[in-house]
């Protein structure tokens, strides 16, 4: 019988122990580790999204059972986010949402399985599969603020399709207005924000070169003491790659270290 999201839904499974949950990944993970063809991906779709009710009723209070459960899951997960059955997809893309948004941190170890898949699919023709997509990314980013996602923008950054590129330096900027301050500062973070803005400073997207003048504005603000070693360097090296908005974006702080 084909699967209906509203069915799942209203079974509302909750889980008030660990216990609990491991009897319930249990009972899912067959239907989780099948093959996708015109027979099975309904049972596929109906798993995860039994996985996403669980996930919304108190799984995510039990992350040392619910982490590495996922983690085991990975491949199925993204296999079923990529699929062509866009309501596959959704369903499984519901999971690494709702998984984000309740693990908070503890969705780290998840991060390196799932993203690199996701970023990928912005890079697809498909509008939908790209806003929906898009929408997870910037939940990954807001709900668990975790500052390990920039080296997978980043990357991201030196693809050949403008989408994925526009995706990956909003959702740097992202990072900047909402991950912790601290985090950020840290010499390897730093060095990651400074990437995406040589990265893109010159893009042939007009689009992603505007948002990557939003991210060294916002750099400025959140590290205004590494300007001298990144931005301002005796050399000149990096100065002369910025092209003309950055400048203009640099002469505040230019007229403020002459009148010093």
């Amino acid at each position: 019988m084909p699967f209906s999201a509203r069915s799942i839904s209203t079974l509302s499974p909750q889980c008030n122990s660990e216990s609990e949950l491991q009897h319930e990944l249990a009972s899912i993970r067959p239907s989780l580790s099948l093959t996708e063809t015109e027979e099975t991906w309904d049972k596929i779709a109906n798993g995860f999204l039994r996985l996403s009710a669980l996930c919304k009723g108190g799984a995510c209070d039990y992350p040392t059972a619910l982490t590495p459960a996922l983690r085991s899951l990975a491949r199925p997960l993204t296999s079923a986010v990529s699929s062509e059955r866009t309501r596959l997809s959704a369903a499984a893309l519901d999971v690494i949402t709702t998984s984000a948004t309740g693990l908070g941190t503890s969705f780290e170890p998840l991060m390196p399985l799932l993203l690199p898949t996701l970023l990928s699919l912005c890079s697809r023709p498909n509008k939908v599969v790209i806003a929906r997509t898009k929408a997870a990314i910037q939940v990954i980013v807001e709900q668990t603020q975790l500052p390990s996602i920039l080296p997978h923008l980043t990357q991201a950054l030196g693809d050949k399709s403008a989408t994925l590129r526009m995706i990956a330096i909003e959702s740097v900027l992202a990072c900047l207005n909402c991950l912790n301050p601290p985090d950020l500062e840290k010499e390897v973070r730093a060095k990651e924000i400074e990437g995406a803005i040589r990265s893109t400073v010159t893009d042939a997207s007009g689009d992603v070169r505007k948002v990557s003048r939003q991210v060294f504005d916002a750099y400025k603000i959140l590290l205004p003491d590494r300007i001298d070693r990144y931005v301002l360097a005796p050399a000149g090296v990096v100065l002369a790659n910025l092209n003309s908005f950055m400048a203009v974006s640099l002469a505040p702080c230019l007229r403020l270290r002459r009148n010093i």
